[in-house]
């Protein structure tokens, strides 16, 4: 059963989704996460405010070339979130490397946290960006 991190998404004061001008995350959870309402299966990531399917497999096999939507866009995000499962690991030192070199901030999380924490961001209106992998 999907795991609700939007406070709105449970009936909240719904006044306070207008501070989030990116999609939030409303739930994760059965193998995917549902954004702005839409339900995504298997990893996702949003860049700006585009939301789409990562076809990557497990954190072990990433690489650099798996975040080019962030490091070529036309806005850099200041951060990127990358949620990497139930429980928290390193993905490779070249990813690390990557994003130091680009001057993009990287924050590796459990997907659970993940979630909480780009919410948290979002509606202050920061640059972020987010990739996820499912928690479950």
């Amino acid at each position: 059963m999907p795991t609700s991190v939007n406070p709105n998404a449970r009936g909240q004061d719904r006044g306070a989704q207008a501070k989030i001008t990116l999609p939030p995350i409303d739930a994760y959870g059965d193998g995917g996460f549902r954004i702005g309402g839409v339900r995504y299966d298997g990893p996702t990531l949003m860049v700006e405010d585009q939301v789409a399917a990562w076809p990557v497999n497990d954190l072990q096999s990433l690489s650099l070339a798996d975040f080019d939507r962030f490091l070529q866009a036309e806005k850099k995000p200041d951060l990127v979130i990358l949620g990497v499962g139930p429980s928290i690991a390193h993905p490779p030192q070249g990813v690390r490397e990557g994003f130091l070199a680009a001057g993009i901030g990287l924050e590796v999380l459990d997907s659970a946290t993940a979630c909480r924490v780009y919410n948290m961001l979002a509606g202050e209106a920061r640059r972020i960006g987010v990739a996820l992998l499912p928690a479950d």
